[in-house]
């Protein structure tokens, strides 16, 4: 899916909203929960309560087009990690890619992060300590993820995306060698807003 194809796509699906309810125990209730001994699941949960509404709102958020000093600035920052040229020109259009997001946190459980926020991938997987032979640094992490367990990464030598999990890094999971093939995939790993 090239970006036009892309960008089609995210327009086809329109902004949702999902209602929520809860049970709000009432102040009497949890005075008597926080007490030595508590009370029982049952007489908590059949206990006076408010039920309140929210509304949550969520949808597809492309970013703006990435400011050229913000990829020079990358680019000057890691002089050997040579981005590939259809993911710079994805940038030049789009600067983070969030499907199906909460539209007030404007993030997905899943999604590309601007370049702002790319780093190796050893270093976004394990933080700035980690030992260099857990993963090569010719490994950079484009992605975020909600619980930090899995990433799509692009090898800068050979182009070739791939996903890579924080239990196991390896290149065993490739994606693709170009950026048609990391926007097919977002496309297909978009988790949708929950049905209630």
């Amino acid at each position: 899916m090239n970006i036009d194809e892309f960008v089609r796509a995210v327009a086809s699906e329109p902004m949702r909203v999902v209602t929520l309810r809860g049970r709000i125990p009432t102040v009497e209730t949890l005075a008597l929960a926080s007490k030595p001994g508590g009370v029982s699941l049952q007489d908590f949960t059949s206990s006076p309560a408010k039920v309140e509404e929210r509304h949550l709102r969520f949808g597809h958020v492309l970013g703006s087009p990435a400011r050229p000093e913000a990829i020079y600035g990358w680019q000057t920052k890691w002089p050997s990690h040579r981005l590939p040229g259809d993911l710079i020109a994805l940038l030049e259009r789009v600067n983070g890619i969030h499907l199906w997001a909460d539209l007030d946190v404007g993030r997905s459980y899943l999604g590309l992060a601007p370049i702002e926020e790319w780093n190796l991938a050893r270093v976004k997987m394990y933080g700035s300590e980690a030992d260099q032979e857990l993963l090569d640094d010719r490994y950079i992490a484009l992605t975020y993820h909600e619980d930090g367990t899995s990433f799509v990464v692009v090898d800068v030598s050979s182009g070739t995306y791939y996903l890579m999990d924080v239990a196991g890094p390896d290149d065993s999971t490739p994606l693709g060698k170009c950026v048609d093939d990391l926007l097919d995939w977002l496309w297909k790993n978009r988790i949708p807003p929950p049905q209630c």
